[in-house]
């Protein structure tokens, strides 16, 4: 049986996020159980050091392939000419390519070569595209997508929800959930004092409908003035927001805090954090929530359940503030008795488990290698 010994890695667009934590947490698990990773991204060289183990060997593909949506796709057709050369010396038994992005470059070379290659889906691709803003290329995309998965090897999905999804469009026996690599230990913090926080960890985007989150909290401060919402995270609806709470008339009860490398503290401190996401992947905001013993009120966008269970989840539409701030005086309310379902949660969470998911992938990576 062929031992796998290589990982060529396709992450062309390196940008600060959810998969992008998976993905190095990955590449470092790989590099201490002694497989070669070879890592196409476009990272700047100050961030190299910072993100990943020194023996990972890193080619950089030009910054100008740092596109997003439909570019996507079509991005380093300029920079195959060195991608080509390195797969020339790279030993083609024991090696396998894995695309963390969807695009057309993994695909070509893989055929090119005959080297089998896996793709990671890391959204709801079904939800992904019903809630897009330009559904010209959002369903372009998404039949690019079915294009590339099903010339694949196979497929690496994260949650019940994207399998769900991908099982309607792909041949069931070519996907595989494995959940997200993310967890490097199970926290066991001291309890401390909670604060009036009511805590919101996203990108600042129409995926993450934090206008839902800001229209409940509106109407949960008509009875709870004392209370602050904290927002973190950056993007681009972040004026569009601010402008949402001075129209609400309750700007000083909101605090956006930006892009925090570590929240640690914020999720140690805060009641409750919401999580109204129209679609997901496997959403690591809501792991590190109960990893810190807070309780989560999240819509069932892809994901949610496999991490709160079915049972002991919190769950709201994303689309109903009344019905949300509702559910965020019953958690204030019963504050003790909802802690308990955190922690019955969270003795599920060694799933998400670094080494433990890292090896799933690479058991997963040799059964294609086969």
């Amino acid at each position: 049986m062929k031992k796998i010994k290589n990982i060529i890695v396709l992450y062309p667009s390196f940008e600060r996020g959810g998969a992008t934590a998976n993905l190095i947490n990955f590449v470092n698990a790989c590099d201490k159980k002694k497989i070669k990773i070879y890592l196409i991204t476009n990272i700047n060289k100050n961030d190299q050091k910072f993100f990943f183990n020194k023996n990972i060997e890193i080619i950089k593909i030009d910054d100008k392939f740092n596109l997003n949506s439909l570019r996507r796709f079509f991005t380093s057709f300029f920079s195959s000419f060195k991608l080509i050369q390195l797969f020339k010396n790279i030993e083609n038994k024991n090696s396998i390519i894995f695309s963390f992005q969807s695009h057309i470059l993994p695909i070509l070379i893989s055929k090119l070569f005959g080297r089998k290659i896996i793709f990671r889906n890391s959204e709801d691709i079904i939800g992904a595209t019903k809630y897009a803003d330009n559904k010209f290329t959002a369903y372009l995309i998404f039949f690019l997508k079915i294009l590339f998965y099903n010339f694949s090897d196979g497929i690496i999905t994260n949650s019940s929800k994207s399998k769900e999804s991908l099982d309607k469009i792909i041949m069931k026996k070519k996907t595989k959930l494995i959940f997200n690599p993310y967890l490097k230990k199970i926290d066991n913090s001291k309890k401390i004092k909670k604060k009036k926080y009511i805590l919101s960890v996203g990108r600042l985007c129409k995926q993450k409908n934090q206008k839902i989150i800001i229209k409940a909290f509106s109407i949960f401060t008509q009875k709870y003035p004392n209370y602050k919402l904290i927002l973190i995270g950056h993007g681009p609806d972040k004026k569009i927001l601010i402008n949402f709470c001075k129209k609400l008339n309750i700007k000083r009860n909101i605090i956006f805090k930006g892009w925090i490398k570590n929240p640690k503290n914020y999720y140690l401190n805060s009641k409750v954090l919401i999580f109204p996401s129209l679609y997901e992947g496997l959403p690591n905001t809501l792991i590190d929530a109960i990893n810190y013993n807070l309780p989560c009120i999240s819509s069932r966008c892809s994901g949610a359940e496999d991490i709160l269970t079915k049972k002991f989840g919190i769950f709201t539409p994303h689309d109903d503030p009344k019905f949300l701030a509702k559910k965020i005086e019953f958690v204030i309310k019963n504050y003790r008795n909802v802690n308990l379902n955190v922690l019955r949660i969270k003795k599920k969470l060694n799933r998400f488990l670094i080494q433990s998911q890292t090896s799933k992938y690479l058991s997963y990576c040799q059964d294609v290698l086969k």
